[in-house]
């Protein structure tokens, strides 16, 4: 079983890569990646905003949602008095429409609702409207046969995480079974920590982003940041390995 997060040993100029993609213009075709929201204001996923109560994720109800219209049944963007994460593909498939600007297809409503990675996993290709020779070049040197989605997140302050989960438990483990992977690259932390939950054992952990500049993370648990200080940028490599993926695994939370 693959755990919730590792630390993985991987060094790269961060700066140079931070610098390169906020000169690209990528932060001005991203958009905001938030979740539907309850009447309270809560993620769909923190209903109750119980799982993450502390005082650092009191503003968790003040970032943009979805609110779905009940006579139309149409999702609409409810504007927040800060921001949360922002993303945009940096690879994407032809046979995706979507896969330039949403990592996702179906409705979380019928449980439709899978990551294109899962569900397109041949090699995707980089998009050609961003220069980024070295965010590649960095890319290239993690231990992978092929890419699939390449996701780079982005908080601009002020701005704190959203509650979520990406995918099931499930899928994820098929997903690490069949040789693939995900790694981040922490290009900037901006002052702020992942925090997440591990529904196998309920502990809530916080790790200490200014420690690591690689890590793996099963988005499958129950996640959020705290506010961000300055811009905290990172970048989800998702693709088939070409070595084990346990064997790049230093530090392990579960």
């Amino acid at each position: 079983m693959i755990p919730p997060w590792a630390s993985i040993h991987f060094i790269f100029d961060q700066e140079k890569v931070k610098n390169e993609i906020l000169n690209s213009g990528a932060l001005n075709k991203m958009m905001i990646a938030t979740s539907d929201a309850t009447d309270s204001g809560h993620s769909v996923w923190d209903p109750e905003g119980k799982f993450f109560s502390e005082d650092q994720f009191k503003k968790h109800s003040s970032i943009p949602y979805y609110k779905t219209d009940s006579a139309t049944g149409l999702k609409n963007l409810v504007p927040g008095q800060i921001n949360t994460f922002n993303m945009l593909n940096l690879t994407y498939i032809d046979s995706e429409k979507t896969s330039l600007n949403d990592a996702w297809k179906g409705d979380l409503k019928d449980k439709s609702r899978k990551p294109l990675w899962i569900l397109n996993q041949h090699p995707w290709r980089w998009r050609n409207d961003l220069d980024l020779p070295f965010t590649k070049e960095v890319i290239s040197q993690l231990p992978f046969e092929y890419l699939l989605t390449v996701r780079c997140i982005v908080q601009v302050p002020p701005s704190i995480g959203v509650v979520h989960k990406d995918n099931s438990y499930a899928s994820n483990q098929e997903f690490y079974k069949n040789g693939f992977g995900s790694i981040t690259l922490n290009i900037s932390s901006g002052g702020a920590n992942l925090y997440f939950i591990n529904h196998l054992n309920s502990q809530k952990h916080k790790v200490n982003e200014d420690r690591y500049t690689c890590w793996h993370f099963d988005d499958s648990h129950l996640h959020c940041t705290d506010e961000v200080k300055t811009t905290r940028i990172q970048i989800r490599v998702f693709g088939k390995l070409n070595t084990d993926y346990k064997s790049l695994f230093v530090d392990v939370l579960d």
